[in-house]
């Protein structure tokens, strides 16, 4: 039989006899132009909603914005309904301010609307949108909540921080066969592997010579790594990492022909031991060139005043060539697409390669807060990447220089505008909110963990363009600024932009200080290109108007030793002596004029073998420096020059060009063991080479004695353009390890743990949380060596408890997670105030979390207090281009639908409306079912077994 669910009906009847009712009395409510008194009490009287009969017209909206008028006002409610009151009046102000900001989304993305009017329409919608979220963070509201943030039931973190991870899986060494000889393993093929276990370090010699006359295939190689191992009582394995080649197929005469499939790829894996530290090094290693190089049509729509370039950066690694010259690649590796300009690459001395670049989007799972932010990327010798570290900068940063110590220290420098977390300040621009950039330097421990930051500058614009190491602990800092730098014993000149040297150390405490800043230049403007140190002298490259200019300074350091009290780990007062540098002088030595570079620039300054090398790029053709051992060759050219250090002895001066006829730039310069290294982009005749795109890059490799170029090669991208923009060296970083793609140097299983290394989150920065609507909100401070753990428990105390935290792995990163810890637990996370939010660099939504409950059909918090709604409303949102508009005004329109949806779901309530799941509840969905109504559903039953026959 097949039987009729009465219930279907009966809802049916109870839906439509409340939905009866709310229509009379809207009707009735029409009729006499007024609507009953109401809150959210439940009451049957609902006033007119927010969208209905609204009169003002968009454009009138915006005009009422820009002149200044409040977005939310309750009064304005009553106005359009005199007897709204409680919930619907605070829906009604909340829908009209978001319906103002829509309408200036909307015109923002008109046509013809000019720059000036989109920076007037986006501050007054930055304005609106802080009022909007104000109003909704203090409401007071009876029978349900809002939050501009999201409604959840967890809030999962989008951003990890690693976790320690044993296994390292190299590049593809090999395709083809499994049971094939790697070709690259013929020969006398050899590395060390040193194993150091409970303290004791013990060499490895994997040899393959001594596999005899075993095929050196992929496993039988592996196979003889593990035996040494074993033979020498270590955990450390190796592994066969296997990809299987793809299907491919192609067409014939209009027919898909499959073909045989590629051959798999073959990696290493190496299988590590939390007691075993591994170090990677090998016989008779020759210098590595690490070049990083830009691709792609600058303006594919041949349209200058449109933006549509997609660039695409790579990294390569060259190796040793023919007759011991660098030229073989190793690798080249994609970097990520949010990489928008690299301005420095150096090697480290574990011989690890580092990058500085500008970014903007998320990097290695770092998102910035910005429109720009810098990014200190690190990777192994066999091109992994083992960190990202980006500045944190809340508006936009640029990274124009770094510098490695002996110990592993990095330090970079730039400029940064808006706010930045967790800096030591010096004297800063009067605008530090805004546009005007400071100059900033960071420094970096030999883990990649921040050991300070120091913001400074002028009050007007300035930049920090090179830094170096000196003697001491000290960081010499050298840039450019429109305005003195307070503290400088030298005023800025007259001209545009003037140079300026600082040193900073750190006083007892930790805190980096600024030990001296001196200002010099030309009236015209000027621009400090490099800075090196050898002992206590200081010497600076600068652009000084159209002069190749070098400088030297003297700096004598007072390094004292007293006592220092702190508190350490355990919470306990401690003393002991600390020694710091205290002061410094400083006095101005020699000076040299290289000669007008004529358009051309500095790309470089270095010191090998104890002689000074500056590079860079020039179309003059007699620079003041003796024995030229190669000329100019016309337009610009790449130079090299070799001098002493103290500047004055002109007897050892060489002097090279590099070029063709045609125009050559250069963008970096690196030198080793007398030998140097220049990239860039090419003219058309370059080397005499021809060309192999519509614009190539270039490498090329110059004995300075000589002037020969003993290694070249053009270089060509994406779409046919492409420019080297950095060169770094390391002069043992080729050998038998590239063979194996295994790095040299130890490995690192580890990261750091700690959050502000892991993310974009800066030591200040700040969220809020509370418990219950219009509560008490707490501020959690992200402090520097606040790692998830720790922020897991400031959470919990945060809360009292009432948050449970928990964490997840999601591939080798731990995230956080937060939850009610109770069915009745409601916790709101709110975004830090005065630009130190740090949500967004956690991965966290601002919202409320809350566990659910089903009441009468409608999904509501389980803690008994009605439904949230929530507007998700981002209050970063841009309009000042076409992607920022277009997410503003999605994100308006949910927004007005959540209000939409709250205000009905109040007037159901009222009227008594249920959904069709619910069989009773308040309202006019109870009572006795009519008898008519019973005996339809009869008679229907009586049908239905007729037509199936009973069964």
């Amino acid at each position: 039989m097949i039987t009729f669910d009465s219930s279907l009906l009966l809802n049916y009847y109870q839906a439509k006899n409340a939905g009866l009712a709310a229509n009379t009395a809207g009707a009735t409510g029409a009729a006499t132009g007024s609507s009953s008194s109401s809150s959210s009490s439940g009451t049957k009287g609902v006033p007119n909603a927010p969208w209905t009969g609204m009169t003002s017209e968009p454009s009138d909206l915006v005009k009422a914005a820009l002149n200044g008028r409040k977005f939310v006002d309750e009064s304005a409610a009553v106005a359009a309904s005199p007897t709204i009151s409680g919930d619907y009046k605070k829906l009604f102000a909340a829908y009209q301010a978001l319906n103002t900001l829509s309408a200036i989304a909307d015109r923002s993305a008109e046509k013809g609307v000019t720059d000036s009017e989109i920076k007037r329409l986006q501050a007054v919608f930055s304005k609106g949108l802080n009022e909007v979220n104000s109003y909704v963070q203090n409401l007071d509201t009876d029978g349900m909540r809002l939050t501009t943030g999201t409604v959840m039931t967890s809030d999962k973190s989008s951003v990890g921080v690693p976790k320690s991870n044993y296994n390292y899986v190299t590049n593809t060494v090999y395709s083809g066969k499994a049971d094939d000889e790697v070709p690259a393993f013929q020969g006398n093929v050899s590395f060390t592997m040193n194993v150091k276990k409970f303290g004791v370090a013990t060499d490895v010699t994997m040899d393959l010579s001594q596999m005899g006359s075993t095929p050196r295939t992929m496993s039988n190689v592996v196979s003889f790594f593990n035996d040494k191992l074993n033979q020498a009582g270590f955990d450390t394995q190796f592994a066969v990492n296997r990809t299987t080649g793809e299907e491919r197929t192609t067409t014939i005469n209009g027919q898909t022909v499959k073909l045989p499939a590629t051959g798999d790829d073959f990696a290493f894996q190496i299988k590590g031991d939390l007691t075993e530290t591994l170090t990677f090094s090998a016989p008779a290693a020759k210098p590595a060139v690490y070049i990083t190089t830009a691709a792609g049509n600058p303006d594919p729509d041949k349209n200058t005043s449109t933006d549509d370039a997609v660039i695409q950066n790579t990294l390569t690694k060259y190796g040793p060539g023919t007759a011991g010259t660098p030229g073989t690649k190793v690798f080249t590796d994609t970097m990520e697409g949010t990489i928008s300009t690299v301005h420095k690459t150096m090697t480290g001395p574990d011989g690890s390669l580092y990058v500085l670049a500008d970014v903007d989007g998320t990097t290695s799972t770092q998102t910035i807060k910005g429109d720009q932010d810098v990014a200190l990327l690190k990777y192994d010798s066999a091109g992994k990447l083992l960190y990202a570290r980006t500045l944190g900068a809340s508006s936009t940063a640029t990274g124009y220089n770094m510098a490695i110590s002996d110990d592993g220290q990095v330090a970079i420098a730039g400029s940064v505008s808006g706010a930045l977390a967790g800096t030591t300040n010096g004297p800063i621009n009067s605008d530090p909110a805004g546009t005007v950039t400071d100059s900033f330097v960071t420094l970096y421990d030999a883990k990649g963990d921040e050991t300070w930051t120091v913001r400074r500058g002028g009050m007007l614009e300035d930049q920090a363009t090179a830094v170096a190491f000196g003697e001491d602990g000290v960081v010499y800092v050298g840039g450019r600024t429109k305005s003195d730098i307070p503290g400088s014993a030298t005023g800025a000149t007259q001209g545009g932009y003037d140079n300026y040297l600082t040193g900073f150390a750190t006083d007892i405490s930790g805190t980096p200080k600024a030990l001296f800043t001196t200002h010099f230049g030309s009236e015209n403007d000027d621009t400090v290109a490099g800075i090196v140190v050898n002992g206590g002298q200081v010497v600076v490259a600068s652009k000084e108007g159209s002069e190749a200019m070098l400088r030297s300074f003297d700096v004598s350091t007072s390094v004292v030793t007293e006592p220092r009290t702190y508190l350490n780990d355990k919470e306990v007062w401690v003393t002991e002596p600390t020694t710091y540098t205290k002061a410094a002088t400083f006095t101005t030595g020699a000076t040299r004029d290289l000669g007008t570079l004529k358009g051309g620039n500095i790309a470089g300054l270095t010191i090998d073998n104890g002689q000074l090398y500056i590079g860079g790029a020039t179309t003059n053709g007699a620079l003041d420096v003796n024995n030229q051992t190669k000329a100019a060759s016309g337009g610009s050219d790449g130079f090299v020059a070799r001098m002493s250090l103290d500047l004055t002895d002109k007897s050892a001066d060489t002097l090279a060009y590099y070029g063709g006829a045609g125009d050559d730039t250069v963008t970096g310069m690196a030198v080793s063991n007398g030998q140097a290294w220049l990239v860039g982009s090419a003219g058309k005749d370059l080397a005499g080479q021809p060309t192999v795109g519509d614009k190539d890059g270039y490498v090329a490799q110059i004995d300075v004695a000589t002037g020969q170029a003993t290694w070249e090669q053009r270089l060509t991208g994406k779409d046919g353009y492409a420019t080297a923009t950095s060169v770094s060296v390391d002069a043992t970083g080729s050998s038998a390890l590239d063979v194996f793609g295994i790095p040299r140097g130890t490995m690192e299983f580890k990261q750091s743990d700690k959050i502000v290394s892991a993310t974009s989150a800066r030591a200040g920065d700040t969220f809020q949380v509370r418990t219950r609507a219009r509560g008490t909100l707490t501020t959690i401070k992200i402090e520097a060596d606040d790692t998830l753990d720790t922020l897991a428990d400031k959470i919990r105390k945060a809360t009292g408890f009432a948050a449970k935290v928990d964490f997840s792995s999601v591939g080798n990163n731990r995230t956080l997670r937060i939850s009610p810890s109770q069915t009745t637990s409601t916790v709101e996370i709110l975004p830090g105030k005065g630009g130190t939010d740090v949500l967004e660099s956690l991965g966290l939504k601002p919202g409320v979390v809350r566990n659910t409950k089903t009441d009468h059909g409608q999904v509501v918090s389980a803690d008994g207090k009605g439904p949230i709604y929530g507007f998700a409303l981002d209050t970063t949102l841009d309009l000042t281009d076409k992607a920022g508009r277009d997410a503003a005004m999605a994100a308006m329109t949910k927004a007005l639908s959540a209000v939409r949806t709250a205000y009905r779901e109040m007037a159901d309530k009222a009227n008594g409306v249920q959904t069709a799941t619910t069989t009773t509840g308040p309202g006019k969905t109870g009572g006795t079912v009519p008898t008519y109504l019973t005996n339809q559903i009869a008679n229907y039953q009586a049908a239905l077994d007729r037509l199936t026959g009973g069964g």
